[in-house]
């Protein structure tokens, strides 16, 4: 057994598996009857969402996985010893120095040794996150990592890389949809040969097809232009959020809408879009409404304590996401990883000043059982009793409201004809 096998398993399972599920409505899973057994394997996912993807994979299969991630979260040196603990290596890039750079050599041979023992290494092939549906071009980091292992062991790992797809219905909050997609694996193998003759060529058609089969674990638009127009019509418009996150529903729509794509509904699209981010406008919400169900009416009491219990440990992670984390792809993982540890504090800080007021064990028992119970409410909630952000604009600026909804109309006008084709 691996001296931090039991730390990293209380990690992986008790503390961050259990903290997605409540973090998220769902999670859900496809594709693991292709994941190899007893071989070593290079995951190779998607990386729109910060931290996140590699928590959904991580807590969504069942080998002991070794990460390798950005070396400017090492820092400080105390949460640097901390993710080293949990198989987190840094890997560096051109930015943090050549020096740096050269700490990749000793990196690449761990996970080298790590796939020597069938273990399974995880690498972000697209080198660093963005919250855009795509793939992006992939580095050739992980082709490296791959044939460095197979060429030191004589080629007798065989070797596997799976491609990963994670999806989400919503990137930047929680009690949203996920979907983790596997993919079947391909052998490193097959390309020893032409390893043999062209390590370029080599290493490039890797590339073309671990991305190739990538695309086809996500909600995936290949022309970054168009992208505007896809995510307005697949995304923002789509009242179903199982329907955004399955690229098997939302691939072919977006093959189908490419013949309607012009320059004029790229602009429109785009202005569409400029307009929801200034006046932060929630397209969604504005084009399907605020829906509200029967269990909203029903929890409407534990929505509401939620709220009120979590509205003050919620300030702080507010804080973070407005006032120093700049980059929107860290919102939910600020909101995850800080959630996670700052509401038991909170609670139990409230159970004291309960005890101290002379309050019965019994009713602080049932406080911080139902604090627990309710956490996972309080996106809702906030959802819920939030101030509509468009009914706001169309007071402050009605012409600008109006041509808001003239646009969206257009456009679900267009969304229904493709529909129907």
């Amino acid at each position: 057994m691996r001296n931090n096998y039991l730390w990293y398993q209380f990690w992986r399972h008790a503390v961050v598996g259990n903290g997605l599920r409540f973090f998220y409505s769902t999670v859900k899973t496809s594709g693991k009857e292709h994941l190899p057994k007893d071989k070593p394997i290079l995951y190779v996912p998607n990386h729109q969402n910060s931290f996140m993807d590699a928590l959904h994979v991580a807590t969504t299969t069942k080998p002991v996985i070794y990460f390798l991630t950005r070396a400017q979260a090492f820092k400080p040196d105390i949460i640097g010893k901390f993710l080293w603990s949990i198989n987190m290596m840094p890997v560096y890039r051109v930015r943090d120095g050549l020096k740096s750079v050269q700490k990749n050599n000793e990196i690449f041979e761990k996970c080298i040794e790590y796939l020597k023992n069938k273990d399974t290494v995880l690498v972000f092939a697209e080198a660093n996150h963005n919250l855009k549906r795509r793939i992006r071009p992939l580095s050739k980091g992980f082709t490296r990592i791959a044939f460095g292992a197979e060429e030191k062991h004589n080629w007798e790992l065989d070797l596997q890389i799976v491609p990963v797809g994670v999806n989400y219905s919503e990137h930047r909050t929680g009690g949203n949809a996920v979907q983790v997609n596997y993919g079947k694996p391909i052998s490193v193998s097959n390309f020893k040969a032409l390893l043999e003759e062209d390590e370029k060529e080599a290493a490039d058609q890797m590339k073309e097809q671990v991305s190739g089969a990538m695309k086809e674990l996500v909600f995936h638009v290949e022309d970054l232009n168009e992208y505007p127009v896809h995510k307005l019509l697949w995304d923002d418009l789509e009242p179903d959020d199982f329907k955004v996150i399955d690229p098997e529903i939302a691939n072919p729509r977006i093959q189908k809408t490419q013949k309607h794509v012009t320059p004029e509904l790229i602009e429109k699209a785009k202005e569409l879009d400029k307009i929801a981010e200034e006046f932060n406008v929630d397209l969604n919400e504005l084009a399907c409404g605020k829906q509200v169900g029967l269990k909203d009416l029903l929890f409407s009491p534990f929505y509401l304590f939620s709220l009120l219990n979590n509205l003050i440990p919620y300030q702080p992670i507010r804080y973070l996401i407005k006032n120093l984390i700049r980059d929107n792809a860290f919102d939910s993982s600020i909101k995850f990883l800080t959630g996670l540890f700052l509401l038991p504090i909170f609670y139990v800080i409230v159970s004291l000043i309960l005890l101290l007021f002379g309050l019965d064990g019994i009713y602080i028992l049932g406080y911080v059982a139902l604090s627990i119970l309710t956490a996972p409410l309080f996106i809702r909630a906030k959802q819920l009793f939030s101030l509509n952000s468009a009914r706001s604009l169309k007071k402050k600026k009605p012409a600008l409201y109006e041509k808001l909804q003239s646009h969206l109309q257009s456009f679900k006008q267009l969304r229904e004809s493709i529909l129907n084709e």
